[in-house]
């Protein structure tokens, strides 16, 4: 097994996590590519004394549920994983799907009807709120693609910065969450962009690993009302 999918398991386990003596994990895989990772996450949960629990997603199979799925048997559904997930101490989510876009031609309304009788009561009212929780891409053909480069470099690119010292980064925050716990106006400009708004005394939350791989940032939200200007965009962006 590639030394670098046991850093990241190792350090999922024990930094991210947390994982402690007798705790129960949820360990979500989704896609073929994912399997080494999960075998791995597997075994460091036996080893931190915790208790692994896998659950394997194809979303090609999971498609077929959501084209005709009914309200009856999503909250049956998401009554049965929400009790399950009540029982978890830790979860930890592998994506790794080799179409991005496999869910694209599921009708809006059942995919509304699946984030709100399923995600939101499964994941949004038990395992957000409940759990240590981390989620994650995994580099498989697919992500590499969208990167337009091969699927060796997109390893070696992502392993780079999956694996960092993250709790060194947590303390390289310090200083720019302090800076901007003090700051009040914000401007942002760029080609089609000159956005200006104000994050006086929302608080400033640094992410170092702990929820996402990869991770880096910190974050904060505009005052209500106080933004102006104009915001382009040149990537794009797939949700769900």
């Amino acid at each position: 097994m590639d030394e670098r999918i046991k850093l990241l398991a190792h350090n999922l386990v024990n930094y991210s996590m947390k994982v402690g003596k007798g705790e129960k994990v949820y360990i979500h895989y989704v896609g073929d590519s994912t399997r080494e990772l999960a075998r791995q996450l597997i075994k460091e949960v036996y080893v931190a004394g915790g208790i692994p629990f896998p659950h394997y997603t194809d979303q090609k199979v999971q498609r077929e549920m959501l084209l005709h799925c009914t309200e009856e048997q999503l909250k049956l559904m998401a009554k049965i994983d929400a009790e399950e997930m009540e029982e978890m101490d830790c979860y930890v989510g592998v994506r790794g799907t080799d179409n991005i876009t496999e869910l694209a031609d599921v009708p809006s309304e059942k995919m509304e009807l699946y984030e709100r009788l399923y995600s939101t009561p499964v994941h949004h009212n038990v395992r957000v709120k409940k759990t240590k929780w981390v989620v994650l891409r995994y580099p498989n053909d697919s992500m590499a693609q969208l990167a337009n480069t091969s699927t060796e470099n997109f390893k070696d690119f992502y392993f780079d910065v999956c694996n960092l010292d993250y709790a060194k980064m947590k303390v390289a925050m310090e200083n720019l969450v302090d800076y901007m716990n003090r700051t009040d106006k914000v401007r942002i400009t760029g080609p089609g962009t000159n956005l200006s708004f104000s994050i006086k005394d929302i608080p400033a939350v640094p992410c170092a690993g702990e929820c996402n791989i990869p991770d880096g940032e910190v974050y904060t939200a505009p005052v209500r009302n106080s933004i102006n200007g104009t915001l382009a965009y040149n990537t794009p962006a797939v949700f769900q």
